[in-house]
């Protein structure tokens, strides 16, 4: 999966692009305009505010399965999300330091995508 994240990212994609993509392919689908469209969740909505990854993972969760995202899947991964990263929002995620985007953002991206699959049972 790292590779699939690193070559992702090499080819301009964002945080949120990234779990989106990875997500679509696993449910077997696929939607060019819908990645293209996720790049305005990266960096936190463009202002800090609610993680890339995390926000496209709870897109994905609806995308996946509505009702199960509704009922429980979502607060689920928003805890889950929380509890292992002790914030949602990137302003304190990266605590406004350049350096940790590059070393906590694929952190967060790999960790989602591997909550995703144990929610949604992928193979």
């Amino acid at each position: 999966m790292k590779e699939k994240i690193f070559t992702l990212k090499m080819n301009g994609y964002c945080c949120s692009q990234i779990v989106m993509q990875i997500g679509l392919e696993q449910l077997g689908k696929e939607n060019e305009d819908l990645v293209e469209a996720m790049a305005g969740l990266c960096d936190g909505v463009k202002c800090g505010r609610m993680c890339g990854a995390a926000s496209a993972a709870v897109c994905l969760l609806y995308l996946a399965d509505g009702k199960a995202a509704e009922k429980e899947l979502i607060q689920e991964y928003l805890d889950w999300f929380e509890d292992a990263f002790g914030a949602l929002d990137c302003e304190e995620l990266l605590a406004d330091d350049p350096m940790a985007k590059l070393e906590k953002c694929p952190m967060f991206v790999e960790s989602t995508l591997l909550k995703l699959e144990e929610l949604l049972e992928w193979d």
